[in-house]
């Protein structure tokens, strides 16, 4: 929690996977690792990008959305993210 604190955007998108699947104690909350995960892209994490875009494609924590799902990997897949390129 101390690098999250500290803003490292490897660590918010970790966190927001725990939350995502109610890790390491942490009763699951999708919303709240959508948040973090935006939080996590904004300051330059592109799996952070890869998981919004699952996130929206799928309605996961957030209102279903494919374009917007897409656009997502799009950005992650520009900074070469393999597994966004394959699903777009």
């Amino acid at each position: 929690r101390a690098r999250v604190e500290k803003k490292d955007p490897v660590a918010i998108n970790i966190l927001g996977e725990k939350y995502f699947f109610g890790k390491l104690g942490l009763r699951k909350d999708t919303r709240r690792a959508v948040r973090l995960w935006t939080e996590a892209a904004e300051l330059g994490s592109v799996q952070a990008l890869y998981e919004l875009g699952v996130a929206y494609y799928e309605g996961v924590g957030v209102r279903e959305d494919k374009t917007k799902g897409a656009k997502f990997w799009a950005k992650a897949a520009v900074r070469g993210h393999v597994e966004s390129r394959y699903n777009l």
